[in-house]
């Protein structure tokens, strides 16, 4: 599956056609019955999207066509077997993509001017996602996680385990510690383990090891380039201490989960990292929530969207705040920069807080999804200005 990147987010952000359609459901990753709904789902929602493409007047053909890769979707099995806790589709005459992600979407169908973005905003936010690498000689496997869901990620190129760059083939018994394996292929002693093998078997060890390690940090780096996200590890002590050695990848957190990683399955391991991740996560949201405190009473910040709006088109916004599960119906003039704000959907209305959160990433600002009872004001949104 492939990992949703913030660029990527940009790329949909920056995506301005008519119509541009999104579809956002919840997925299941076991249980027959569960599964079996899940395409029904997509179709009620296909449908969902066709009847509004008609109400705007849209060519039934044309609509038809638009929506015939996700019709396809719909109607392959293999696709249904491999799912996270979300799936949203994104369909538009230029562009088709679609993401299976550790989010648990409530299911919507938006058709306006560009993607709807904001239920995409907690993978996103300072405090919702984050990454974990177990690390085992034998295994190495790498999540994506969010506070509440995990998914195990296939990264491309990754090495298996030390076998696959070991430098002797006699490494494996090496590793294991349950033999004694005379050494063909260069001139050194004979390997004995726990403790007992000379300076020199220990030296040719830790080169073993730091060489594969090396190559599980390059190819993970790699693997999530620009990302932002803590990375977590989850190994023995010594192993931990090599990678870190070796890590590039900005935001690896100095804490990790300790222990060998091969015995837990994938909720073990959500329920250590989350016990890990969670004071970054805690103290950096209190911080920036102590920030919006602070300046609540200045021109810096503001919870009016008729103010958030023009700032964020203009890249004023530092921080955003927003609640996921609301939206603020009505329209936004970008050329007058005025603000009209319906008590309900209305013929031509935009989700208002969906707009803010396009303009915010645009303009390179942060975003929180918060719940109701974390928001720092009454509203469900308010921003933090840069100036």
């Amino acid at each position: 599956m492939r990992l949703l990147r913030i660029d990527d987010l940009r790329s949909l952000v920056g995506h301005k056609q008519w119509p541009c359609i999104s579809m956002y459901l919840p997925t299941h990753r076991s249980g027959r019955k569960e599964i079996q709904e899940d395409p029904i789902r997509l179709k009620n929602a296909i449908g969902e999207a066709k009847e509004r493409l008609a109400e705007a007047g849209y060519p039934k053909d044309q609509a038809a066509k638009l929506l015939d890769a996700a019709d396809d979707l719909v109607l392959s099995q293999n696709f249904w077997l491999y799912q996270s806790d979300g799936l949203v589709v994104f369909a538009s005459p230029d562009l088709f993509q679609y993401y299976r992600l550790p989010v648990r979407f409530r299911d919507q169908v938006v058709v306006a001017d560009h993607f709807s973005i904001k239920q995409l905003v907690p993978l996103f936010s300072e405090d919702g996602r984050f990454f974990i690498l177990a690390l085992s000689q034998r295994q190495i496997r790498f999540f994506e996680a969010t506070r509440l869901a995990i998914q195990e990620r296939t990264v491309p190129d990754m090495p298996k385990s030390i076998a696959d760059v070991k430098q002797y083939e006699e490494a494996e018994d090496y590793i294991q510690g349950h033999i004694t394996v005379p050494v063909a292929r260069a001139p050194r002693t004979t390997v004995v383990f726990h403790g007992q093998g000379s300076i020199a078997d220990k030296a040719t060890y830790k080169k073993d090891v730091m060489q594969f390690l090396q190559a599980v940090a390059r190819t993970v780096e790699k693997y999530l380039n620009s990302d932002t996200a803590p990375l977590i590890l989850a190994g023995v002590e010594y192993e931990q201490s090599f990678y870190r050695q070796v890590n590039s990848y900005h935001n690896l957190q100095e804490e990790g989960i300790a222990g060998n990683p091969e015995g837990l399955d994938d909720k073990e391991i959500h329920e250590a990292a989350r016990s890990v991740v969670e004071p970054h996560f805690t103290q950096s949201r209190r911080t920036i929530l102590s920030h919006y405190a602070t300046l609540s009473n200045s021109d810096k910040a503001s919870d009016r969207l008729e103010t958030i709006l023009p700032a964020a088109l203009h890249g004023r916004v530092r921080a955003l705040f927003i609640r996921t599960d609301v939206p603020i119906w009505g329209k936004f003039d970008s050329d007058t920069l005025s603000t009209t704000i319906h008590d309900s959907q209305e013929q031509g209305d935009m989700d208002l807080i969906d707009l803010a959160t396009v303009y915010v990433l645009q303009g390179q600002g942060m975003i929180y999804g918060l719940q109701k009872e974390e928001m720092p004001t009454e509203s469900p949104h308010a921003a933090i200005f840069r100036y």
